[in-house]
């Protein structure tokens, strides 16, 4: 098992971190306009306005996970093209932003579909740099609360949008070409101030395309924690998408508006998230992080149990909540857990290959959900999600265990 310790290799300046806090806090502000897109109104559309098919569904549901297969080559284009993170994250975002802006102008099903699929698949391909980012431009001690910091801004921001927007498609769809106008330019908006932020890191150093994966042979808590991973994200993600299936479609039960959903699917749980994120912003830079790990995971499951055997708006919004909590601890331990362990050079390297098996269960993870969807019912779907993360839950305990017993500081 690897005992490398990381160190920051040059310590950013305050003037440097202030100026990425600043900058970022305004992207949170776009990215919380588009962060309704995925999460939302891209499903919603596909099923009530445009009546789509199991893959396409299953296409739009997966874009954003599609993207994360991609990472690993993104990472190495940006080092091949001497990049700095921020600058190639820019570039992704921009061309997200032309996509978007195409299928708002085009206006037709086939347009919508890839158009919009591929656009989501760019954006989710810049994670990686996103944290190499958050690692060069701020200080170890305070990158969980500074994150969770600019998380709170971003959903904030997608609460008070999804639920204008939730109101202003409410038996108007037809209009949704505006929203995807609006996505379009909070993407350009983000792509711009990406450009702006300073570059504490340089670029990076130039390495061959698959060297990334060959630190799973080499650290055994790597390697354990990505196979742990696996199961607990297969099972959540399988689920998530069902979210709106569950809520959208007439067949099971619950006659709700679009207002109705989006209250369900968005704005409850991003309401939630914006309360807990500070908290785990905290727990992240304090605790064990396999520890915290267990926590949200036990809460995961206590939001899929809830929410897939409610059928009146007051339990599916208590259960809406409950998922919003545990996402918001999730988002900060998936985007920053490499930081507590990979050597200074290699945090993109680790994040590029946990980035692509995320992408690997989350293209199909919706696949395998809308496949058997019509085959077994939605209550044994979600006792097979709780049993892959329970599985999942015990692995991280064991491995926080024998972490523990090695003496191993990375995982602290």
């Amino acid at each position: 098992m690897s005992t490398r310790v990381p160190t920051q290799l040059s310590l950013p300046s305050q003037a440097e971190t202030d100026l990425t806090i600043h900058l970022e806090r305004l992207r949170a502000i776009a990215l919380g306009v588009f962060e309704s897109a995925q999460s939302t109104f891209l499903l919603l559309i596909l099923v009530r306005w445009f009546d789509g098919t199991s893959a396409e569904k299953s296409l739009v549901a997966g874009a954003y996970q599609s993207g994360l297969l991609v990472t690993p080559i993104i990472l190495y284009l940006t080092r091949r093209l001497a990049l700095a993170p921020s600058q190639a994250m820019s570039c992704l975002f921009g061309a997200a932003a032309s996509l978007y802006a195409l299928a708002a102008i085009i206006s037709n099903h086939s347009a919508f579909v890839i158009l919009t699929s591929i656009g989501s698949l760019l954006h989710a391909a810049s994670s990686p740099l996103m944290t190499t980012m958050m690692y060069s431009n701020y200080p170890a001690a305070r990158r969980g609360l500074i994150h969770s910091q600019n998380n709170s801004i971003r959903l904030a921001t997608s609460i008070i949008f999804a639920s204008i927007a939730g109101w202003a498609l409410s038996g108007r769809l037809s209009y949704y070409s505006y929203l995807i106008g609006l996505y379009s330019c909070a993407l350009a908006a983000a792509s711009y101030l990406l450009w702006k932020v300073p570059r504490c890191g340089g670029a990076l150093t130039e390495r061959p395309l698959l060297e990334c994966f060959t630190h799973i042979k080499i650290d055994r808590v790597l390697r354990d924690t990505l196979i742990a991973w696996m199961f607990l994200g297969f099972g959540n993600l399988m689920m998530l998408p069902l979210r709106i299936e569950y809520l959208a479609n007439h067949e099971h039960g619950l006659q709700l508006s679009e207002m109705e959903i989006t209250l369900l699917v968005a704005t409850i749980p991003h309401l939630a998230r914006l309360v807990a994120s500070p908290m785990w912003g905290r727990l992240f830079d304090r605790l064990n992080f396999f520890s915290l790990r267990i926590t949200v995971n036990l809460f995961f499951l206590l939001s899929v149990f809830s929410f897939f055997s409610s059928s009146s708006f007051l339990s599916l919004a208590v259960a809406a909540a409950i998922f919003g909590f545990s996402n918001s601890g999730g988002d900060v331990a998936w985007s920053l857990w490499v930081t507590k362990f990979a050597p200074p050079d290699l945090v993109p390297d680790y994040m590029a290959v946990h980035t692509f098996f995320t992408g690997v269960r989350g293209v199909i993870a919706p696949i395998v959900a809308f496949s058997l969807l019509g085959v077994v019912s939605l209550t044994t779907l979600m006792w097979v999600s709780a049993t892959l993360m329970s599985f999942a839950t015990v692995q991280m305990f064991f491995i926080r265990e024998r972490s523990a017993k090695g003496g191993s500081p990375q995982v602290s």
